[in-house]
């Protein structure tokens, strides 16, 4: 229901307390003060809102909260303390959290090291690729490397090759209840290449299909032979993995392929994959290397070369544009290790990421499982999701980290609804859809959340299953409406 707060007394640690707890763009902020704030109370004004929600069937399973951020005053909320999934929401949760622990400069960084020395073109020690956890590493960057071991005189390598991906917990994938084949449910490593995803390509031959697996770059792009792929004479499952002999075996089923096409598939041994595409690299700069075998710990000094991950601000405003979990994922047990946690699963990064947003924004109900919000089992409240970004929007700088969100004056109608910005993190899982962030118009800002979850549709969810569960597209296309239909009444009301 729409509510007009009459003003109350403000928490005893006021935004800007927290705001000097946390410091100027979320450096680290060791001993800061523990914030429990209050929620405001409220008067009831006529549930115009609720009018607004209607039409679109979601109200029982939809809370959302609207705050002015200028009085703190709480606009328009209705069922804004029912915990739901956020989604890709919690994104933006993970992005404070890391900025915090890291800093807008920190670096992932990816290394060469050998030992032994260079002799007539041979490197008479072994070769290291050494994994830092950098989620951003692709094909190309990877190709710098191989060509700065050429550039040292080494044309072959005769120890032997070794890959390191120690550096972060190994975990086969970020959400063991999503379907087997999609790529934005990959494994997370200490050495990960191209999201760790690889592209799948298929073309009808005379007989059968002609397929190949390319760690595709923008000037680079290897075939890979390291991960298996076989078409299956039958017509479902579409995608059929197994962990065999130590390599990812994918089979694909005939009938569900046409002519030609192409998909990105999870790679489920990302340092074992990161170690054959660096030689096949290096092998087209004239450096030949033995098969890579994983070492759990790299040597001390000998390094040869380093590739650099963007700054961290930047990597995060791509992961909140992009939405990219790999990244979410790698980012929030990177800031938990440098809190001094040793977290072996997600699971437990996502407690200690809780924790720190319980202590920091005062808020009692976040429980998150995962940085990336790839799980329903992830819980927040509107009301809880606003009181965050109140306290954020001074002085983090978490808005301009997030993507516009265009606003049109009406559903079906192209023209923006003049002098309104939104800035957002969206979040989708079938029958689960989140928005929050910021709405402002001439320099008066409002924060808001929108969170929407059947919960009992979604137990009918069989990852096996081919294709997205029967309602889900109308049932989403009913949540985008419904989110769309908020901001402009609020724009139109409180802006």
């Amino acid at each position: 229901m729409d509510n007009d707060l009459t003003a109350s007394a403000r928490t005893s640690l006021s935004r800007r307390t927290v705001l000097a707890g946390l410091g100027a763009v979320l450096p680290a902020a060791a001993g800061a003060e523990t914030l429990r704030p209050r929620l405001r109370g409220t008067k009831l004004r006529p549930p115009d809102a609720i009018d607004i929600v209607r039409p679109f069937g979601l109200g029982p399973v939809t809370g959302f909260s609207l705050r002015d951020l200028s009085s703190g005053r709480i606009l328009s909320e209705h069922q804004a303390g029912m915990s739901l999934p956020p989604a890709s929401v919690a994104k933006a949760l993970t992005t404070l959290y890391a900025l915090d622990a890291m800093g807008p400069g920190y670096r992932f960084r990816t290394e060469i090291a050998i030992t032994g020395r260079i002799a007539g073109g041979a490197l008479e020690g072994d070769l290291y690729l050494l994994g830092g956890g950098d989620p951003t590493l692709d094909t190309d960057r990877l190709a710098e490397l191989a060509q700065a071991v050429a550039a040292a005189g080494i044309r072959r390598v005769a120890g032997r090759a070794y890959v390191v991906g120690s550096d972060l917990p190994y975990l086969p994938n970020i959400d063991p209840g999503q379907p087997a084949h999609v790529g934005y449910n990959p494994a997370i490593s200490g050495l990960n290449l191209n999201f760790n995803r690889v592209h799948f390509r298929w073309n009808r031959a005379a007989s059968g299909y002609a397929v190949e697996l390319i760690a595709a770059g923008k000037r680079y792009a290897p075939r890979v032979s390291g991960i298996q792929l076989s078409i299956a004479d039958r017509q479902s499952p579409i995608f059929a993995f197994r962990d065999a002999d130590g390599r990812d075996q994918w089979s694909v089923a005939a009938g569900a392929l046409g002519k030609t096409g192409a998909r990105w598939l999870p790679v489920r041994r990302p340092a074992a994959h990161a170690g054959e595409v660096f030689r096949l690299l290096a092998a087209q700069f004239g450096v030949a290397m033995p098969g890579f075998v994983t070492a759990r710990r790299a040597p001390s000094g000998g390094r040869l070369a380093q590739s650099d991950s963007p700054d961290c601000a930047r990597l995060l405003r791509d992961m909140m544009k992009y939405s990219t979990n790999l990244t979410a994922e790698v980012a929030g047990l990177r800031a938990s290790q440098r809190r001094g946690q040793t977290p072996a699963t997600l699971e437990s990064s996502g407690r200690a990421m809780s924790a720190w947003v319980r202590s920091r924004f005062g808020l009692r109900q976040a429980a998150l499982l995962t940085h990336s919000g790839l799980t329903d089992k992830t819980r927040m409240t509107a009301g809880e999701m606003v009181q965050l970004l109140d306290i954020a929007a001074m002085g983090t700088g978490l808005d301009q980290l997030m993507k516009t969100v265009p606003l049109t004056e009406a559903e079906r109608s192209k023209t923006p609804l003049p002098g309104v910005t939104v800035r957002a993190k969206t979040g989708t899982l079938y029958f689960t859809r989140g928005l929050a962030g910021y709405i402002d118009r001439g320099g008066r800002r409002l924060a808001f959340a929108i969170f929407a979850a059947d919960l009992n549709a979604r137990k009918g969810f069989t990852p096996s299953a081919p294709g997205a569960p029967k309602g889900s597209k109308a049932w989403r296309n009913a949540a985008l409406r419904q989110e769309r239909a908020l901001l402009r009444h609020w724009a139109r009301t409180y802006l």
